[in-house]
């Protein structure tokens, strides 16, 4: 009776412990620290990719949604962690406004955009940036591929209708396009317990970092009703989304003025997205066609993944989807304590996002070695910075995401991204990455 009592007591703890441990809403943001990488750089060129358009406080997000929208007629957009049948689209605006600390009071010398790309490359700022939506413009919804007849009666979606919904979509991708040089598109899957802002917020931070080139679009689930049962509420809203994920991913792709696309997924965001990519590799490969190809897939990126290391070997090993994207990278800690307490949760195996190089017996590391597009990579992280978030808010680790979107450069001193190699096919990343001394 003692021992059925600890336990159930445990597993409330574990509860309660995780809904802490993970990400809240409610709280203001604040623009992340500086990134090694950029730490002293001239911010003309650390910013010079930026389009004209582009250099203000202001970020300009392109998101995609099933998030029902609680808006009262008339009124502006409200995304809360209700489920929408819709797949809503438009334009969401992130301003980076600087406020007076302690240090020094606000005095713009020049312009708000210049202090800012000066605090952006500088290691101590006088200023806290913080980061507030200041708005959200419905450009337009994709509708689901079934649908209600008048009588009631479910049928697919009709593919005249369909081009129709699609056309404002790609419209506007390709008028967020026509600014910039680089025709990248960032694809920023959130994770469990975020809002609509928090995923926004994400992708304006990473763009903003990575110096405003490409187009960032904000791909927000319907997650974020927190509490007790708030986990369990996001894992079926990670099933639910996964249908809509997979044809927007395809949408984007289908997109003409599209190069390439990235997809950076953290934690809950990871399964979803290796769910959704999976369904369309199978469909690919059953007509003979590439998955990389057809979807222009340079980047996948699974950070901090909460996702179960034997599923992960199912669903993306097994179904052979190594090729899926020119370049795999895997993200994790054994110090992420998000991910032990939904690994104590789940009694999994173990989760992906907390293996460690000693996790990996020599064929596995001979098999990684052998494939030059798929690295892992251990964050030996510690500090004020360590977090489920590590990989965008440690100045260390965020260094290495950037180099990896921004400039594509693949892991090795040789190709400027300087990761230790302490076993073969495994990367290590510690605090002093990139450090200025």
């Amino acid at each position: 009776m003692y021992a059925m009592t600890t336990n159930r007591t445990n597993r409330w703890l574990t509860w309660i412990a995780l809904c802490v441990m993970l990400p809240a809403s409610g709280c203001t943001r604040y623009l992340v620290a500086t990134p090694n990488l950029l730490r002293g750089c001239d911010p003309s060129i650390a910013f010079e990719s930026c389009p004209t358009e582009c250099q203000s406080p202001d970020a300009p997000v392109v998101y995609a949604t099933d998030r029902a929208n609680e808006a009262e007629p008339g009124e502006p957009p409200n995304f809360g962690h209700k489920r929408g049948n819709n797949l809503t689209f438009g334009i969401a605006t992130v301003n980076l406004k600087s406020q007076a600390s302690w240090k020094q009071p606000i005095q713009f010398s020049t312009s708000p955009w210049a202090e800012l790309i000066h605090d952006s490359t500088s290691a101590d700022r006088n200023r806290d940036y913080a980061l507030k939506l200041t708005g959200v413009q419905d450009f337009g919804r994709l509708k689901p591929m079934i649908g209600p007849t008048p009588a009631g009666e479910l049928i697919l979606a009709k593919s005249q209708a369909d081009e129709e919904h699609e056309r404002p979509f790609h419209n506007l991708l390709r008028s967020r396009l026509a600014q910039t040089a680089h025709k990248d598109v960032y694809i920023f899957i959130h994770g469990y317990n975020n809002t609509f802002a928090d995923g926004v917020f994400r992708a304006a931070e990473v763009w903003h970092f990575m110096g405003r080139g490409g187009v960032p679009v904000a791909y927000t689930w319907p997650a974020g009703w927190g509490g007790i049962r708030g986990y369990a509420y996001d894992r079926e809203s990670g099933e639910f989304t996964v249908t809509h994920l997979r044809r927007f991913i395809k949408k984007i792709a289908e997109c003409p003025d599209v190069e390439r696309i990235h997809l950076i997924a953290h934690s809950r965001g990871a399964d979803v997205t290796i769910t959704a990519l999976r369904e369309l590799h199978i469909g690919y490969r059953a007509q003979g066609k590439s998955t990389q190809q057809e979807l222009k897939l340079e980047n996948l990126v699974l950070a901090a993944p909460d996702l179960d290391e034997e599923v992960f070997m199912q669903r993306f090993v097994g179904e052979n989807m190594l090729q899926a994207a020119n370049r795999t990278t895997i993200y994790a800690s054994a110090r992420d304590k998000a991910i032990e307490l939904s690994d104590i949760m789940f009694a999994s195996r173990r989760r992906l996002g907390m293996l460690v190089a000693k996790d990996f017996n020599p064929k596995l590391k001979r098999v990684l070695a052998k494939m030059p597009n798929v690295q892992f990579i251990e964050c030996k992280l510690s500090g004020s910075y360590l977090s489920h978030d590590y990989l965008f808010t440690h100045p260390a680790a965020f260094s290495d995401l950037i180099l990896l979107l921004r400039d594509r450069r693949p892991p090795g001193a040789e190709y400027g991204r300087p990761l230790r190699q302490p076993a073969e096919g495994i990367w290590e990343l510690t605090d002093d990455y990139l450090a200025k001394r």
